[in-house]
């Protein structure tokens, strides 16, 4: 019980934006920096950038379901799911803790309510294009900054294929991934992400987990942040 409550502490503050730990140690700020050593860079950021990725959608989304490069293990992954045709893409960070066992991408509370969000904009799973940006579930439930990278060329080679009319980012890191900025940062506005050298009309929210974790003082104000990044999607 104790550790569930941490995690969704840590979910909590990511969704927000909180990206960096603050050391108990102290720490002498006025020391010069060192200089980045040469191994600085990990493994996983350039995998998948050098090697060449599938370029038919169908294919591609096969690729991601079972090449030993993409991140997390092949029999825990999400394939995307609905219409790509309808030009309609949302991109989500991961699948659930319990859609493995449901069978389905997005169950539970948060794809209850991921399906009372689209009734609004005249969507359904069918009429839009759900994209996992992590196609499989950390055992943490948190990715890391090394999977995020390796992650990031493959969802824009998605989104290239997919060739979104408009996009809605949900969560932290696809946001983060695709604009360089935190969702907090990135709402409230319309961005022009390039895919395929087009620019895409893109509006950012939370994901739907953020509003089941509001504690009941601030649930009213999470519904009216994420209504209100809705209504700038439809007037897209």
């Amino acid at each position: 019980m104790l550790a569930t409550l941490a995690l969704s502490s840590f979910d909590w503050w990511r969704e927000a934006g909180v990206d960096t730990a603050i050391d108990e140690a102290p720490r002498n700020w006025l020391a010069p920096e060192r200089a980045a050593t040469p191994d600085a860079a990990t493994p996983a950021q350039a995998a998948p950038v050098d090697q060449a990725l599938p370029a038919d959608l169908a294919a591609f989304r096969a690729w991601l379901l079972a090449d030993a490069s993409v991140p997390g293990h092949a029999t825990q992954r999400f394939d995307a799911i609905g219409d790509a045709a309808s030009g309609t893409v949302i991109v989500i960070d991961m699948p659930e803790a319990g859609d493995r066992t449901a069978g389905q991408l997005l169950s539970g509370e948060a794809g209850a309510l991921f399906d009372r969000m689209l009734v609004p904009m005249g969507l359904s799973r069918d009429l839009a294009y759900l994209i996992p940006f992590a196609p499989a579930r950390p055992a943490s439930g948190r990715l890391d900054p090394a999977a995020v990278a390796a992650l990031t060329p493959l969802a824009r080679h998605h989104l290239g294929l997919a060739k979104p009319r408009r996009l809605l980012l949900l969560g932290d890191a696809p946001v983060r991934a695709l604009l360089d900025i935190g969702v907090a940062e990135a709402r409230g506005r319309t961005h022009a992400i390039e895919i395929g050298g087009v620019p895409v009309p893109t509006i950012t929210s939370f994901h739907p987990r953020f509003i089941l974790q509001a504690s009941p003082a601030d649930l009213k104000r999470r519904r009216a942040a994420v209504w209100a990044d809705l209504q700038q999607y439809m007037a897209l």
